[in-house]
Formats: C-alpha cells, structure tokens, sequence
C-alpha cells in the first residue's frame, strides 16, 4: 500500500514540474516570437491582420502599434481605423494560451493526486491507531 502511495505522489510530483516548466517554455517562446525584430515591425509584417479588425486600414503608411498581450498570449496589433477615429485591436488567436492553459490542467492533476495521496495516507494511518476491534 505505501509503494502505490508513494508511486501516486510521484506522479503528482512530476505532472507538476512538467505543466509548470511546459507553460513556461510556451509563455517564453510566444513573447520571443512576438518581439522578435519589434511588436510594431511584426505587426506590419506578421499581422494579426484586417480580418480579425475589419475596420482597420493595412498599409505601411498607417500607423500600427504592436504589444504583448496576456489574453489571449501572443502579439497584439492596434491598427488605425480607417476613419480616422482611433485604433482597432486586432489579437492572434486563442492557440497559445489555450496551450498554456493545458499546461496549467496537467499541474493542476499533478496537484489532485498529491492531495489525494495524502488524504489515502491519513486515513490509513488514522485507522491504523485506532486498531481493529472485534
């Protein structure tokens, strides 16, 4: 019984450091790719593009001005609108963070089983102390 516990806290143990170094890793690399050669440059270049701000104008003598977002990971552009009336935002996509967040599941179940393990080993003990009564 102690083998299967310590094999579960093992198991949790591990599921954690590989959710949190894989989130990291997924967080550092979208940042890398987003700023690479500059967010503004990016954005003219790379996009996020018009569909996803349709009433942005995409040219190289508009403005444009790229950013880091958190929600959703990755670059984010703000385009000048078309009618003069400020900036349209346009995100790229749900992909990454959805892959930290997956990251972040697989920690999360590493967690559980920890807390699972040491409720198993509690109780075994508690039981233990009282004995068995016949």
């Amino acid at each position: 019984m102690k083998s299967r516990m310590a094999l579960t806290r093992s198991i949790g143990i591990f599921l954690i450091v590989v959710g949190v170094i894989a989130a990291l890793c997924v967080v550092a690399l979208a940042w890398l790719s987003a700023a690479y050669g500059g967010l503004d440059y990016k954005c003219l270049v790379e996009g996020p593009w018009r569909v996803s701000a349709p009433f942005a104008v995409t040219s190289e003598a508009v403005r444009v001005q790229g950013s880091f977002s958190w929600w959703p990971l990755g670059r984010a552009c703000n385009w000048q609108r078309a009618d003069g009336q400020g900036f349209v935002m346009a995100g790229s996509g749900w992909t990454t963070t959805f892959t930290v967040l997956v990251c972040a599941a697989v920690a999360s179940v590493g967690g559980l089983l920890i807390v699972i393990g040491n409720a198993r080993t509690r109780s075994v003990a508690a039981v233990g102390r009282q004995g068995i009564r016949g």
